[in-house]
């Protein structure tokens, strides 16, 4: 694969047809002002598209701040949001701007929204219907002019009904909503994602040989399942170009040392695991390009993998093609 090929839009590869749906919701998303609630699996990607979606805007040239609402207590997490006044709390020895008075002008990031306590999603609420807060402990109100964009991997329509997130700031954040594709979903994507993440891995190194990868090997991690999504992939390569020696081709001994235990065991039984949304020949597509994955680094020949399915080697790849542009036109 010539990597100069390789096209990626603020970080965000692939070709598929599902990553060309993403990158026109992204445009579309930049031309307008609105809050956008981005959704998907944990590793697909979300603040990629954040950055994308304010790098093409017209707040382009203005701050991009971000905060993970996972990571904090309810009580930092509102210090970080709206700063706090000298005084406020113990250990509180000087004023503190927050982040959404940094971003002001630009766009503020708010990655696993799902995860802010009721407190703080009033809180929140009330910035995006105001444009102004508060800083802890103070009595002023400071006014800002900040584009939300916030993140999940939560089902938040859902925990509206149940009252675990609150209908009135899911409405008020889900103006435009935009889906995280998963990898499993894009197979297409990821002989590009490999060589994409081989040439960044290599530029952190000293060593003048690059890495190649053989067929059999990317066949094989095209097959598998990605729970991490992208941001498991590009781990898995960062490691092979680690421990693989300098100028070698990793090998799909190479992957199973790299992914132990997982089902790119070629002699291992296919999880037969639904996933949620996926039509029957969509399912079916994907176990026969599974099952044709792990045979082919089994036998290392697709001659050979055809007389275990006791058809010709044209008819198995039609089938094969067939099956790969189903799933990315999908």
């Amino acid at each position: 694969m010539n990597s100069q090929a390789i096209k990626s839009d603020y970080g965000l590869v692939g070709e598929s047809a599902a990553m060309r749906m993403l990158n026109r919701q992204i445009r579309m998303a930049a031309r307008c002002d609105l809050t956008v609630l981005i959704s998907g699996e944990s590793g697909t990607g979300k603040e990629l598209v954040a950055r994308a979606i304010h790098l093409q805007s017209s707040r382009a040239k203005k701050p991009f701040v971000s905060l993970n609402c996972a990571t904090l207590t309810e009580t930092l997490l509102e210090s970080e949001l709206f700063g706090y006044e000298r005084g406020a709390f113990t250990g509180a020895h000087h004023n503190k701007k927050g982040l959404f008075e940094a971003a002001h002008t630009g766009t503020i990031f708010l990655d696993e929204i799902g995860e802010m306590s009721p407190s703080s999603q009033v809180k929140l609420l009330r910035v995006l219907q105001e444009s102004a807060f508060r800083p802890v402990g103070g009595h002023l109100e400071i006014s800002v002019d900040v584009r939300v964009i916030a993140a999940t991997n939560r089902d938040l329509a859902q925990e509206t009904t149940t009252g675990r997130f609150r209908s009135d700031l899911f409405y008020r954040i889900a103006v435009l909503t935009i889906n995280t594709p998963a990898l499993r979903s894009r197979p297409s994507d990821i002989p590009i994602l490999i060589q994409y993440f081989l040439d960044q891995a290599q530029k952190k190194l000293t060593r003048s040989q690059k890495h190649k990868i053989e067929d059999h090997a990317i066949a094989m991690l095209s097959t598998y399942g990605w729970p991490g999504n992208v941001r498991q992939l590009r781990h898995v390569v960062d490691r092979l170009v680690a421990t693989v020696s300098k100028g070698a081709t990793i090998t799909v001994d190479d992957i199973h040392a790299a992914l132990p235990g997982t089902a790119l065991t070629a002699t291992s039984e296919i999880p037969l695991i639904y996933h949620e949304n996926e039509s029957l020949d969509q399912f079916l597509d994907r176990v026969t390009l599974q099952l044709y994955g792990q045979l082919l680094a089994k036998t290392g020949s697709h001659t050979k993998t055809a007389r275990i399915l006791r058809t010709d080697r044209v008819s198995l790849y039609q089938r094969i093609e067939r099956a790969r542009e189903r799933l990315q036109l999908a």
